[in-house]
């Protein structure tokens, strides 16, 4: 399809998506971006949050972290985890959030990986809340 791309989203547990897109936004590391056909290939880290398609089929899902690989052909997710919408867990959500205030608190030193764990944590715990 001219205008479109190949959204993909892969997770440990297998394919969550597959479909044909006219944009992507994505939760990168650096803030919200978007992904448009014929983007210059890349790669990027992910946070927690929500992926937002336009086109035919129009949407979101919830990501917990992973990467996007910006293909000529589209887009490929690898993500930790990914959820619809309407599966979020609330409860779930909110021992996230306690997880992640505890592995903040107290501690003097925090290494980056860590706190971007925790920060994707974080942001895709809110994200849940905010449904």
């Amino acid at each position: 399809m001219a205008g479109t791309l190949r959204l993909e989203i892969v997770t440990p547990t297998g394919r969550a998506l597959d479909l044909a897109a006219a944009d992507v936004r994505l939760p990168s590391v650096m803030g919200e971006m978007d992904v448009l056909p014929e983007h210059r290939p890349g790669l990027i880290k992910l946070t927690g949050g929500f992926v937002r398609w336009g086109g035919a089929q129009p949407g979101e899902i919830l990501i917990r972290g992973g990467i996007a690989e910006v293909r000529p052909d589209g887009l490929l997710i690898l993500a930790d985890q990914a959820i619809k919408p309407a599966d979020a867990d609330r409860a779930a959500a909110l021992v996230i959030l306690e997880k992640v205030a505890e592995g903040l608190g107290g501690v003097e030193f925090i290494d980056d990986d860590r706190l971007a764990r925790l920060t994707g944590d974080r942001a895709y715990a809110e994200a849940v809340l905010s449904l």
